[in-house]
Formats: C-alpha cells, structure tokens, sequence
C-alpha cells in the first residue's frame, strides 16, 4: 500500500510541475503575455432568482485582464473583476428600455472570465459572477450567475450558450 501511494504521490507531483511549465514552454514558444486594468460603468439585465423578477441597474466595476497571445495568434484571457450595483424591478419592455422600479437590493460581487481564442475565431468563453444581495430590509442572500458560450468560427453565432441564476438564502 505504502509503494503504491508513493507511486501516486510522484505521479500528481509530476503532472503538477508539469502543468506549471506549460506557461514556460508557451512563452518559449513566441507567446506574450500582458496585464491590463480598468473601471468601467456596467449595466445589468435579467432574471434574478433572489426576487423572482427580471431586474436592471447600473454599477461601477474595476478588474484585470491577464492576456497571453501565442505566435499562432491564439488569444487566452483570464479576467478578473470586483463591482457593486443597485438592482431595481425592470418595468420597461427589454433591456433596450429596463425602465427601473422598486429597489431590489445592493449587489456587492466578484466575476472571473475565461476567454479562450483560436487564430480562427472559434473558442469558448466561461464565467461566474457571485456575491452577497443586500436587501433594504437589511436581510442577505447569495447571488450567483454561471454562463458559457462556445463560439463558432469568426463571424457565426455561438454554437452553444448556457447561464444559470441562482440564489441562496433569501
């Protein structure tokens, strides 16, 4: 038993190191590497699972993109970010017009993205963005939406989109 899991033990020591010297083989490779900050203005629109209705709000945010672009022109992003937003009950017809109403709550939250690029604009992009949903009675809950896209070639919809909300403790 004891030859066995050291046989284990070096196996996942060895797939580790060996994981951690992918970036330095890429960049042997020709690949470059960059780091880029921001504060934007975001909008947000759509189901909210913690109040049951389509809401809509605009929040501040700030992050980093950590960009490596290979030699082939392959992109892959990692993006990540922290923001806060007032969400209100959408009224309007879509988000072209949300319309706000009642106040929901104040959103505090962390998103990190996954954005993968092949030369040929084929790909997938990959994201969570949770935090904690201030209500005005003072009450919390856990706020989370999940999405993928899988991108066609450059130019064509995505082959395949999925987003799941969900909320916790309201």
């Amino acid at each position: 038993m004891r030859v066995k899991r050291r046989i284990i033990a070096a196996a996942t020591v060895g797939t580790v190191l060996g994981l951690l010297a992918l970036p330095l083989a890429a960049m042997g490779a020709g690949a470059t590497q960059s780091v880029e900050t921001f504060t934007e203005q975001t909008s947000w629109f759509g189901p909210d699972a913690c109040s049951d209705s389509t809401i809509t709000g605009t929040g501040t945010q700030s992050g980093t993109n950590y960009i490596t672009t290979t030699d082939n022109g392959s992109v892959h992003v990692r993006t990540d970010i922290q923001g806060s937003v007032d969400l209100y009950q959408a009224n309007g017809p879509g988000p072209w017009d949300p319309q706000p109403g009642a106040f929901i709550g104040s959103w505090t939250y962390t998103t990190s993205i996954s954005d993968q690029a092949p030369p040929d604009g084929a790909g997938s992009t990959t994201g969570k963005s949770s935090g904690t949903l201030t209500f005005p009675d003072g009450s919390t809950a856990k706020r989370q939406l999940i999405f993928h896209l899988t991108w066609d070639t450059a130019g064509n919809p995505p082959k395949l989109f999925f987003v799941k909300f969900v909320c916790a403790g309201a």
